[in-house]
């Protein structure tokens, strides 16, 4: 079974954090035959993937992950998508951006993408990269953000001005000045 945990940390962390994270992670969920990966530290939480084997009782490991902070989502992960609503789907990954949940904007991107064609494929892609250049950032990992933008904002040339609500026009000159800057920050959405 594969969880998304999320915990509001006592204490501030940084990206450059996630390596002594994981460790400290990955030793408390051990004992529970558990396995932890994947973790990002976001301006509001620990956020990380939880591997465990069908049947465990979740409970305990929450409970001993208390002790790095309160856990505010134990999402279980790899449920079949429902039916894709294109606008229920880009309103639920901008409050995801907004919160700085970059890997659930690109997991919820994905099933939408799997269903467009063309233009709206190659724009909602552009979209899902750029989330997964910010996964990277907030995993330490630098040195792939630039080529991930790059790559997303090609996808993101020429697109219509707006998607859903989401201003792509705003979002694509936003990264433009990031990528050019090579300085990043995360925009509102």
């Amino acid at each position: 079974m594969r969880y998304l945990i999320r915990i509001a940390p006592k204490e501030a962390y940084m990206p450059a954090d996630q390596a002594n994270l994981l460790a400290r992670v990955r030793t408390v969920v051990q004992p529970h035959q558990s396995k932890a990966i994947n973790l990002r530290v976001t301006p509001n939480a620990i956020e990380f993937d939880l591997f465990c084997a069908p049947g465990t009782d979740l409970p305990p490991i929450l409970a001993s992950l208390e002790n790095l902070g309160k856990v505010m989502t134990c999402k279980q992960l790899g449920i079949p998508p429902g039916a894709v609503d294109a606008q229920r789907i880009i309103s639920e990954a901008r409050q995801l951006f907004n919160e700085h949940r970059f890997w659930e904007v690109h997991e919820v991107l994905e099933d939408l993408w799997k269903a467009c064609e063309g233009q709206e494929k190659q724009l909602v892609q552009g979209l899902i990269l750029c989330a997964a250049a910010l996964v990277h950032a907030q995993k330490n990992e630098t040195g792939v953000v630039w080529s991930l933008l790059t790559d997303a904002l090609a996808r993101l040339k020429d697109q219509p001005p707006s998607y859903y609500g989401w201003d792509i026009d705003k979002f694509r000159t936003h990264f433009n000045r990031v990528l050019a800057e090579q300085n990043l920050d995360f925009p509102t959405v």
